[in-house]
């Protein structure tokens, strides 16, 4: 049978894992997207029923990474 010790040490490994993969993941992203991601918010709370053409609209304006 397994020891809790060994379960507890898995446990913090893919804890570990996780954080570290999420801020390698942070990291690479492109910044230059923060002022449309937040602007594409902001107008989806103030206008919900226009989603899908602000959608539309915004596709053309992204910059991949």
């Amino acid at each position: 049978m397994i020891s809790w010790e060994i379960v507890y040490g898995l446990g913090a490994l893919v804890l570990a894992g996780g954080i570290v993969w999420a801020i390698l993941r942070n990291r690479a992203r492109n910044r230059a997207n923060d002022p449309l991601t937040e602007a594409a918010t902001r107008a989806d709370y103030d206008h919900p029923e226009a989603r899908e053409e602000i959608t539309r609209k915004a596709q053309g304006e992204v910059r991949p990474q």
